[in-house]
């Protein structure tokens, strides 16, 4: 696993030992992040919130090259919640534009690391610039391999079940067909198996409306890091506590 990371940590490093003791065959398949903290962060920092979002999105990609390096199959972030909508506009402009840009100049990164884009959400419910850039992106990479990023935005847990069920009754699939498979074939994530671990920045302790249904037997670690300081060390920490801990999913 160490070779992975030959020219982004040293020999003899925290992050070379953490590396050390992870169990290669318990890797997380499908790691989802709460990217919490960025303005609280710029805060502290005497900066503005639009520095928090800027270094917030370095830290993403940074955690998206590690994700690959690590071999987790599917990386959803939450990006953006549907009620993210309440903030000033002008911090919402920001936040669109940011997106649409990183679509832009991380283009290569999706190829480079055979990385297949998505975005989880209500995309109709964004602007029409980032909507085309979203499709153009998706198609981009459809037939990418290694490792899926799912972008939440525009998401809500609650409105994602109920889409789902207006979808399934838009459908007219009779009540006796409805189990779990099918339910979870018709919410954003469909392609997706269901997170193993859930991570959560600065300190909040609660999910926040997201991947309501998914979630139900995610290991959920929470960290006080805020999110433009979660590196490679709080990663591997995290991942580490995930591979301590006995998943029973409702066994003795």
């Amino acid at each position: 696993m160490i070779d992975r990371f030959t020219g982004l940590i040293q020999e003899n490093s925290q992050e070379a030992a953490l590396l050390q003791q992870l169990d290669n065959g318990r890797i997380p398949v499908h790691l989802a992040i709460i990217m919490d903290g960025n303005g609280r962060w710029a805060n502290r920092q005497g900066l503005k919130r639009e520095d928090g979002h800027r270094q917030g999105a370095k830290t993403a990609k940074q955690v998206v090259e590690y994700a690959v390096r690590l071999g987790i199959k599917y990386l959803t972030l939450f990006t953006f919640s549907s009620e993210n909508w309440k903030r000033p506009l002008k911090e919402i402009n920001l936040l669109m534009n940011m997106l649409y840009d990183k679509l832009v100049e991380e283009r290569e990164l999706l190829i480079q690391n055979d990385i297949r884009f998505k975005v989880v959400g209500d995309v109709q419910g964004l602007p029409a610039k980032l909507r085309r850039k979203i499709m153009e992106t998706e198609g981009l990479t459809r037939e990418h391999k290694k490792t899926q990023l799912n972008l939440a935005l525009n998401y809500g847990g609650r409105l994602e079940i109920i889409a789902a069920v207006k979808r399934i009754v838009a459908d007219k699939i009779p009540a006796g067909r409805i189990d779990e498979k099918l339910f979870q074939s018709y919410l954003y994530t469909a392609s997706c198996p269901d997170p193993d671990l859930l991570i959560r920045t600065s300190g909040e302790l609660r999910i926040s409306n997201f991947l309501l249904f998914q979630a139900a037997y995610a290991e959920l670690y929470f960290t006080p890091v805020p999110w433009p300081e979660f590196d490679l060390k709080e990663l591997l920490t995290a991942i580490l506590e995930f591979q301590h801990r006995q998943r029973r999913f409702g066994k003795i």
